[in-house]
């Protein structure tokens, strides 16, 4: 009898180590598959913030091009003031001096 004892308790021990072994399965899967969907998670929220900042960045962008064109209109509408104030300055000296070349002639 003594034998038979000692055979059930080895065959509880490997039933005890079995389901050890398959729980420590069960959580291994387990925490593989939290940490790949933490990690799409992840990826996702990065992902997400990426297009937030490259959209703020060409926001910035756009805004400080817009200050530029408005600055160089600006300047441009003023040259132009000053080319034609300066034609219109200079018209009648023009006219003058065309008409009495026409009349030396």
């Amino acid at each position: 009898m003594g034998m038979e004892k000692v055979l059930q308790s080895i065959k509880k021990a490997e039933q005890a180590a079995e389901t050890t072994l398959s729980d420590a399965q069960s959580e291994s899967s387990r925490i593989l598959s939290d940490a790949r969907r933490d990690a799409a998670d992840m990826v996702s929220k990065a992902a997400e913030d990426a297009q937030a900042t490259i959209k703020s960045t060409l926001d910035a962008a756009r805004e400080a091009a817009m200050k530029n064109v408005t600055k160089v209109q600006k300047e441009g509408s003023k040259s132009v003031e000053a080319v034609q104030s300066d034609a219109a300055k200079n018209q009648d000296a023009a006219v003058s001096l065309i008409v009495e070349r026409l009349l030396n002639q």
